[in-house]
């Protein structure tokens, strides 16, 4: 995080209020339990230590709380993973039963659109009749709420799951609603996508997954950004996790290191009422 400022602060805290509301809402759930695994908090730079194994963790995990023990739920139930040395969670380790009992993990990200008011949340993918008959020069997602996944955590993320064999899904906040998606059917789809003699254009607007470049501005910069290529997966190849409700939001303010007044919309409160089919999502990840 060296080098980030308070344009970076303040949306870490907003992503860190979809986390909290995710993990919260989950254990309100009968038969699941969750807790937070990746890292939580804002660090000074001087504090920040390195991930040398080249993997991004997931946020949170989650179990069905009936495969757990009575021992094991009671250490479980409310703790922080995150804080815990990451040695003892690998195979051999102290708790690594902490990953091996997990039925899924998340990434959680969050985007501050009212999603049931984006005019193209109800667009679909063409069937391969349909781009027969009229094929097209560019490839747009439509204004819709996406899940996005940077092509940089991608590998990573594939990592950690290969290493700890715990299927992640990635799930996107908007006000209103969220969805999830797999983050197989991303890799799957990059797979497709970097496969040599493949349509691109073709494979993005059939498969409702997008691959393109994104400018991304920062306020505390002076108007500094950078380009990253990300996944826009739209609503209708994703999982619905479910409605959003009585969220709060206002106005943060602060002050960039070239003391320049930076204005956020901060999020607080809120509950999310879960859809049968993401539950099941999570419960089906891990094959038994």
């Amino acid at each position: 995080m060296a080098g980030r400022g308070i344009d970076f602060e303040h949306r870490f805290n907003t992503s860190r209020w979809a986390e909290d509301l995710l993990l919260n809402s989950l254990n309100g759930q009968d038969n699941f339990l969750a807790v937070r695994f990746g890292l939580s908090r804002v660090r000074a730079a001087k504090d920040v230590i390195y991930d040398k194994a080249g993997w991004k963790e997931p946020d949170l995990l989650v179990y069905d709380a009936r495969a757990l023990t009575a021992q094991e739920r009671k250490w479980l139930d409310g703790r922080d993973l995150s804080v815990e040395e990451r040695e003892k969670f690998e195979k051999g380790g102290e708790h690594h039963f902490a990953v091996s009992k997990a039925v899924a993990a998340i990434e959680v990200e969050f985007s501050p659109y009212r999603a049931s008011e984006m005019k193209g949340r109800t667009w679909i993918p063409k069937t391969s009749e349909q781009w027969q008959r009229r094929p097209l020069k560019n490839a747009n997602p439509p204004t819709a709420p996406n899940i996005w996944v940077k092509e940089e955590d991608l590998g990573r993320l594939n990592s950690w799951q290969a290493a700890f064999e715990v299927p992640i899904l990635i799930a996107h906040l908007f006000d209103q609603e969220a969805f999830a998606v797999a983050l197989e059917k991303v890799s799957t789809f990059n797979d497709k996508f970097e496969a040599h003699g493949t349509n691109p254009i073709q494979l993005q607007m059939t498969a409702g997954i997008f691959k393109k470049e994104q400018s991304y501005d920062r306020q505390d910069a002076q108007g500094a950004g950078e380009h990253k290529t990300v996944f826009v997966i739209t609503p209708s190849v994703a999982v619905r996790v479910g409605e959003v409700k009585n969220v709060q939001v206002k106005a943060q303010l602060g002050v960039s290191a070239s003391k320049k007044y930076v204005t956020h919309s901060i999020f607080s409160g809120g509950e999310i009422s879960f859809t049968p089919e993401f539950l099941q999502m999570l419960l089906s990840a891990r094959p038994h």
